[in-house]
């Protein structure tokens, strides 16, 4: 058989055992279509601390090795934890810098392992904290959390969320360090 009849049967099979399977995609998702455009809501002044969480490595849902369960939202339930232990810090130094804050949490690590009946869950994130307007440098950290108990897998949200308050008490404490940030 020439070469190039081979190769031409090549990509024929590939698609053949991807439809046999079920692997190749299932569905086509027009997102214009499916919630219309993209409306970008900016943070208001009143509000001194704006939280962006970004996840470029990490699965989400992340999924429980050792169960067929998995959590999803994980970067927006960080940001969330995050943010709530922030706002004090960011409330006490609005006069420092009316134009307000953004901090920058990046998931770094996430994992959720489920063994002899035990659940343990490990998070961590890397924090930059810029001013808002320009995004001028002022500090940068990294904090992680691990949690674990004797619980089934789905119902271990509060393994989560216990990891996720211990995350955001660091973060506090790391922000009270930064206590007179560099503004102009």
């Amino acid at each position: 058989m020439p070469l190039v009849t081979m190769r031409a049967h090549v990509p024929l099979s590939i698609l053949a055992v991807t439809l046999a399977c079920g692997c190749g995609p299932a569905h086509t998702v027009s997102l214009l279509h499916s919630v219309g455009a993209p409306i970008t809501m900016t943070p208001s002044e009143a509000i001194p601390l704006e939280v962006v969480t970004r996840s470029t490595g990490i699965a989400d849902p992340l999924v429980v090795r050792g169960a067929d369960v998995s959590y999803a939202d994980l970067e927006t339930t960080v940001g969330t934890a995050i943010s709530s232990a922030a706002a004090p810090w960011a409330e006490h130094h609005r006069s420092d810098n009316p134009e307000g804050w953004q901090l920058l949490v990046e998931l770094i690590e996430a994992s959720a392992n489920y063994s002899s009946e035990r659940l343990t869950t490990t998070i961590a994130v890397r924090l930059t904290l810029r001013t808002r307007t320009d995004h001028r440098y002022i500090a940068q950290s990294q904090s992680s959390c691990r949690n674990a108990a004797l619980t089934a897998p789905d119902r271990g949200a509060e393994v989560l969320y216990g990891c996720m308050s211990h995350m955001g008490r660091d973060v506090a404490s790391w922000l009270a360090m930064v206590d007179r940030p560099i503004t102009k």
